[in-house]
């Protein structure tokens, strides 16, 4: 069985021989399932045997956690960005009302714990030296 993208949907092709005349593989299109809920079209299962039914499920298990793992890799790329536009916000005197408030805070404290849970520890803080207006260099 061989799965093709083709718009929102994905089409369910059989190989079915070989056409010696023509010199190419017969591939029937048996129908196509929603790519975004993974939805059948009508008839297609009833189209299929047992063993093609699981190689589906499996198809549509395999392309809903790789959408879930691109999902999530999203919420990461794009959260110290998200970040720097909620302080740029705040600098602005963004409201924010006492719910979000709360809300904000509670995701902060989960973020940092599953930060510390996950391996990445906090980096610390590189002092600059000191440096007195009046002081002379020791190096010219």
């Amino acid at each position: 069985m061989q799965f093709k993208d083709q718009g929102g949907k994905v089409q369910v092709l059989l190989y079915s021989g070989y056409d010696d005349v023509k010199g190419r593989p017969i591939v029937k299109i048996v129908g196509s399932f929603d790519k975004y809920t993974y939805k059948p079209s009508a008839g297609l299962l009833d189209k299929l045997n047992a063993g093609q039914r699981d190689e589906l499920q499996v198809e549509c298990d395999r392309r809903r956690l790789t959408a879930v793992a691109l999902n999530r890799q999203h919420y990461v790329n794009s959260l110290a960005a998200n970040l720097r536009g909620a302080c740029d916000s705040l600098h602005n005197n963004a409201a924010l009302s006492p719910q979000q408030t709360i809300e904000i805070w509670d995701a902060m404290q989960a973020l940092v714990k599953a930060m510390r849970e996950a391996g990445y520890p906090r980096p610390t803080k590189s002092t600059a030296p000191y440096a007195d207006p009046g002081q002379a260099t020791l190096f010219d």
